[in-house]
């Protein structure tokens, strides 16, 4: 065995003999949550209250979800301790939990509906809010459990089920922007004790907070109708079967992006004359648009059956069917200034098929255990036209061959197929009342297939690239717990986890040569100590985590040679921080939220040839990872009065902060720190509620994020100026596109329940 996991697995051996070998703390077992708080999760498949699973997880309620405004992922981030969201050209975001990032490629964050893996975690904005009974944030690996891209955490979203008796729900939003959001929900029994159905609505939409002035018109405006329903029939004791299906339709215009100029470093690029190649500093977040009008478009189909089946003595048996069917159309002037030189359309379809089926033993054994089995298959289909108009299609055929790939537009058709096959488990041994160890693991077994054709500007098929790869991976956990006392747990644990590779295929930003087309698996390895615990007899909760993660053969950005980003396996990570999070209750009618995270995540070993090109050190090592923040945190404060029998009110203030992020390999290239205040305000009486709210309210203007692309107007100047049509500027490899923040928003919402 490697001495490193000799030593991991070793570690935690040694800490179960170190909590043997403690006394009990005697404290009072009142000071544990009442039976009514306790928050119940299913984080590892099974329900459990949140104070006994041995994992760091925020758990957000409908209710928490609602008070805290929140409305999106990004939101969800701000108030989980050490989870950041870096959103990429405005449709896509990078999830990053403990310094865990990735530029580009599959995300080390999987987001789950019910246990069902989803690919694109921006379509699951509709549900937040709408249909969501609860949202768990796991942070760490969960590849034991859940597999699919749960590298460094899981996001799981539990909708709410059909219930026996007449519910209804409605709620009217309108703010600054002409933002307006309705919806609302119906809930009860067809057949009295056997047959139930909720059906719900969202209906959402606002101008643009940026204009165009090419057009005059709003730049960024969003539409959205989302549709649910659920039902659960043949209902008995033992058997319980819950079919869900949601439709989400979204048409939103241009994002808010534009180019940065370069400032720095002079230096002959590729032996052409000298051009500033990069930006260094922090990056000035974009207040003006001029742009050929895009857009995003996107539809989601999302279909499951969950069956349970309960033998009686406590073992069940559970079945879970996923079906998506996602499409999106993406149109973009990625030259991002008034001129026409570059509009790329990118039309992508996924369809995801799985299956699951688990058997979990009864929870008040001393050995408990669950046993599973795994089916995954994605399709997707990837059109994608980058076109380079005005005069370049005219004079590419006379270019230099490195130069025409460059700034040449063409076509990719990429078609690719993702089969996963695995077998999991987990099983936990009661060693003492007090102390537990669980070990779980996950045997996967995925297959991936491309065909990938790329044509040239004229419709001319320059190559095909055809290939498929299997890949095995055993991915373990082993855990520790122990309860010192009634309100008090310590855990450790070790686990590995692997992310399998893939095939580069998008060749827009220039061609693919054959030896740049694979990349392998990566491979990390975490440990982590945590507590959770209450004091001051229950009235504050604390959990803690420190954590390590060493990350292998990580799956980076690289430029290749004819300037197509590529993934490769270039680089070694260490991550470490910690975590720390309270909820106080300082009176019956005051509590205090917040937490706090440090993570330190730099490259161990990184070598990016192509910065030596431009004159810059290409080798990285001890540079921090881009879109991590060192330093985040969160604080909440909600105080509600009773001012008659029948009327309360209500008040909360909300304050998230996060340290400046890189947003380039050399980390020399950065956004600024961002803090974000949320204010809301209001009445509850009978079964409504009035809330008036303001959302960053200190109006906070740092740029949401950056990433370094090829700027195709200063490669059409280069090559103008080359052939002498123009005036020459030199070359600059890559330049840094900049997402404008969202302003000030305010408004009022109206909800009602019965």
């Amino acid at each position: 065995m490697h001495l490193r996991t000799s030593f991991a697995y070793a570690s935690v051996s040694a800490l179960a003999l170190t909590l043997l070998a403690q006394p009990v703390i005697a404290q009072d077992a009142d000071a544990s949550a009442s039976e009514d708080d306790t928050i119940t999760v299913t984080t590892r498949k099974r329900e459990e209250s949140l104070f006994e699973v041995p994992i760091a997880i925020s758990a957000f309620t409908a209710e928490d979800l609602y008070e805290a405004g929140i409305e999106n992922t990004d939101d969800l981030a701000r108030n989980t301790t050490g989870f950041t969201m870096a959103p990429l050209f405005g449709n896509a975001a990078t999830p990053v939990i403990r310094g865990l990032s990735t530029t580009i490629g599959e995300p080390n964050v999987g987001f789950f509906v019910d246990g069902v893996y989803q690919s694109s975690r921006l379509a699951m904005e509709a549900l937040i809010g709408s249909g969501v009974a609860q949202v768990e944030v796991a942070k760490g690996p969960q590849s034991a459990l859940y597999g699919r891209n749960t590298f460094a955490g899981a996001v799981n979203y539990v909708t709410a089920k059909p219930a026996n008796s007449a519910g209804v729900y409605a709620q009217g939003t309108f703010g600054t922007d002409n933002l307006y959001d309705l919806r609302g929900g119906v809930s009860g029994a067809i057949v009295e004790d056997k047959l139930y159905v909720r059906v719900g609505g969202l209906a959402r939409g606002r101008d643009g907070y940026y204009i165009n002035s090419l057009t005059g018109n709003s730049l960024d405006s969003q539409q959205s109708v989302a549709l649910s329903g659920s039902v659960q029939f043949f209902a008995t004791p033992n058997f319980e079967n819950t079919a869900t299906v949601s439709y989400e339709d979204t048409s939103n215009g241009d994002f808010p992006l534009a180019y940065a100029t370069n400032n720095a470093t002079f230096f002959p690029a590729f032996g052409l004359p000298p051009n500033n190649q990069i930006f260094q500093g922090e990056l000035p977040a974009p207040t003006s648009f001029a742009v050929t009008p895009g857009g995003f478009d996107r539809e989601n189909l999302q279909l499951s059956l969950q069956s349970s089946l309960d033998f009686g003595s406590g073992y069940t048996f559970t079945s879970i069917f996923g079906y998506n069917d996602l499409s999106t159309l993406t149109r973009v002037d990625n030259d991002y200034e008034a001129r026409s030189i570059a509009f790329t359309t990118t039309d992508v379809d996924v369809g995801e098929i799985s299956q699951e089926f688990r058997i979990t033993s009864p929870g008040d054994q001393r050995v408990q255990w669950s046993l599973g089995a795994y089916y995954y298959h994605q399709y997707s289909k990837t059109h994608a036209n980058d076109q380079r108009l005005g005069t370049i299609a005219g004079i590419l055929p006379f270019l230099p061959g490195s130069l025409a790939g460059l700034v040449g537009g063409g076509e990719n058709f990429n078609k690719e197929t993702t089969t996963s096959k695995a077998v999991f488990g987990d099983i936990t041994f009661d060693v003492t009342d007090r102390l537990k160890l669980n070990f779980a693991g996950r045997f996967t077994d995925e297959t991936k297939a491309v065909v990938s054709d790329s044509l040239s500007a004229t419709g001319v098929l320059l190559g095909q690239f055809v290939d498929s790869a299997d890949f095995e991976n055993f991915q373990p956990k082993a855990t520790i717990s122990y309860f010192p006392t009634d309100n008090w747990m310590l855990y450790g644990s070790v686990a590995d986890a692997e992310k399998t590779g893939g095939f580069n295929v998008v060749t827009v930003a220039g061609s693919i040569l054959p030896t740049e087309r694979t990349y392998d698996p990566e491979t990390a390895r975490h440990w982590e100590l945590g507590a959770k615990g209450s004091l001051l007899d229950g009235k504050l909760d604390v959990t803690a985590a420190l954590f390590q993660i060493d990350w292998q053969d990580q799956i980076v950005r690289a430029i290749g040679a004819t300037g197509a980003i590529l993934n490769v396996n270039a680089g070694e990570t260490t991550a470490k921080g910690f975590e720390f999070d309270f909820v106080a209750q300082l009176s019956e009618n005051l509590e205090l939220e917040g937490g706090f995270a440090y993570t330190d995540s730099a490259y161990d070993s990184y070598t990016f040839g192509i910065l030596g090109a431009i004159g810059l050190n290409p080798v990285l090592d001890g540079t921090r990872l881009q879109f991590v923040s060192e330093f985040a945190g969160n604080l909440s404060a909600t105080y509600t009065h009773s001012i008659n029998d029948n009327l309360d009110w209500f008040g909360r203030v909300g304050f998230a902060w996060q340290s400046d992020q890189s947003v380039v390999q050399p980390a020399n290239s950065t956004i600024g720190s961002q803090s974000r205040l949320d204010i809301r305000s209001g009445f509850t009486w009978d079964n409504y509620e009035l809330t008036f709210w303001a959302k960053n309210v200190l109006e906070d203007d740092a740029a949401l994020n950056g990433v370094y692309v090829p700027n195709p107007a200063e490669r059409v100047d280069t090559v103008l100026g080359f052939v002498g049509a123009g005036p020459f500027t030199g070359f600059t490899a890559f330049s840094p596109i900049v997402l404008a923040p969202e302003p000030r928003t305010a408004g009022v919402t109206l909800r009602a329940k019965f």
